[in-house]
């Protein structure tokens, strides 16, 4: 596949540039301006949209696993947790960036990317908080965050703003942008409402001039820190339920200051549907249904499951192996790896230890069955419940009951080597042939799920 960065021009190109006594060659490539030694970042496949393209120009399924404090707990070890995720594979995680409040509770830590400076105590009985003075340690952080990702190859989905906890009065009123809390003026809830989740003049709103350029400037702060990095991508808020413009507007506004910087990223919700926007539901069936409901809209679907937190592994594991075998990718909110007393988590995740193995099953079957090559193939299910994956080179299919399933591969036909995998155990069986060139039965070792993977 064609890398989609550029070291040098053609000829004519080249020309043109030192008649111009330009240093730059501006090039077009899938609408991202691109200067000559600069790399495309994480983007939308050009071929097959469904799926990511990463800087070296290689199609990927992005499996994840994440939790709340990864960047803003600072005692949280961020290497460790991504050690964790490249061990068993995967490839991606959700990371929050500003909450809006500061906390230490001696169990954990919260850190905002301003300065306490006063004059005056904010609610919290600390200095108010300068939201022109930005502390760079935060920023120091989030970069060696990146640094870290980057060398595991986990890409980062960048959470800039929470919304969930504006509709909290007792958060609300220890956040940075509350009237009581900072010296510039910037009231998140002029209309006193004891919330921020005004739609029209709170904190995710058009209404509050000051409060969206306090915004912007953060945001700002953080493309700074973070636009030479390939392997991430933007999220706007975190539960926004107030205004759709007001995000559609930060969205722009990354794009716009980013077209003066070396690298574009995706932006969630301009370019990528937002993480509980795709399916809320841990049924097999209904995540699977979902899936093919919006591939009309010719994107990546990322299945985020936070909303709420199961301790059913059987449900998170049949639901996880849905979303991919449906053409999507897979990101699971797992509070086991936030450390505290609240949650008795740990870097490791031992806690979900059997779990963690299960994702990293999927994720070698993904790897494996090149599941970035296939399109979803409901047609080739002719008797049973199964959701089908194809190729002109390859099969996939998952069984959420296991029990018996009739393929239909007239349209595959040839000698095809076939293999059982089990995604509770996360083992492989014996190899076997299959003739193709017609329908053909096939029935799983036993009664829980399983999954069948077809090769040339």
């Amino acid at each position: 596949m064609q890398r989609l960065w550029v070291n040098r021009g053609p000829a004519n190109q080249r020309m043109a540039v030192s008649m111009i006594g330009s240093v730059l060659l501006g090039l077009l490539v899938a609408g991202q301006t691109l200067g000559e030694n600069a790399r495309v970042p994480l983007r939308i496949d050009p071929v097959n949209p469904h799926y990511f393209q990463d800087s070296s120009g290689k199609r990927i399924v992005l499996i994840g696993d994440y939790t709340w404090g990864t960047f803003s707990d600072t005692k949280y070890d961020f290497a460790t947790m991504f050690d964790t995720l490249r061990a068993h594979g995967l490839n991606f995680s959700r990371v929050w960036l500003f909450w809006g409040y500061e906390t230490d509770d001696g169990d954990r830590t919260n850190m905002v990317p301003y300065l306490r400076l006063g004059p005056g105590n904010a609610n919290d009985g600390k200095p108010r908080y300068d939201l022109t003075q930005f502390d760079p340690r935060f920023f120091e952080r989030l970069r060696a965050m990146c640094v870290a990702a980057r060398r595991r190859d986990i890409h980062l989905q960048l959470v800039l703003f929470d919304a969930w906890m504006l509709k909290h009065p007792h958060l609300w009123k220890l956040h940075a942008f509350h009237r009581e809390n900072n010296v510039n003026g910037v009231d998140g809830d002029p209309r006193n409402t004891g919330l921020g989740t005004d739609g029209e003049r709170g904190f995710c709103s058009l209404g509050s001039p000051k409060v969206l350029e306090a915004q912007q400037a953060f945001i700002r702060r953080v493309v700074d820190a973070a636009n030479e990095f390939d392997d991430i991508l933007f999220e706007i808020a975190n539960e926004n339920f107030y205004s759709k413009e007001w995000e559609l507007r930060l969205c722009d506004f990354v794009h716009d200051y980013e077209r003066t910087k070396p690298r574009q990223h995706l932006v969630m919700p301009k370019d990528l549907l937002n993480h509980g926007s795709v399916v809320q539901t841990w049924d097999a069936g209904a995540v699977h249904a979902a899936m093919l409901a919006k591939r009309g809209l010719q994107q990546p679907l990322i299945f985020d499951t936070d909303w709420t937190i199961t301790r059913n592994d059987n449900q998170v594991r049949k639901a996880m192996w849905a979303a991919l075998l449906s053409g999507g990718h897979f990101n699971y909110m797992d509070d086991s790896l936030q450390i505290g007393s609240e949650h008795k988590g740990d870097f490791q995740g031992s806690r979900r230890a059997s779990l963690r193995r299960q994702i990293g099953c999927l994720a070698a079957f993904a790897a494996q069955a090149r599941f970035s090559e296939m399109e979803p193939k409901e047609a080739l299910v002719k008797e049973g419940i199964g959701f089908a994956m194809a190729s002109s080179n390859g099969l996939a299919v998952y069984l959420p009951s296991g029990g018996s399933i009739t393929l239909d591969l007239s349209g595959l036909p040839g000698l095809w080597e076939a293999k059982w995998v089990d995604p509770l155990a996360g083992t492989w069986g014996e190899k076997f042939a299959v003739r193709g060139g017609g329908p053909e039965n096939f029935t799983a070792p036993n009664a829980h799920d399983w999954a069948l993977a077809l090769h040339k």
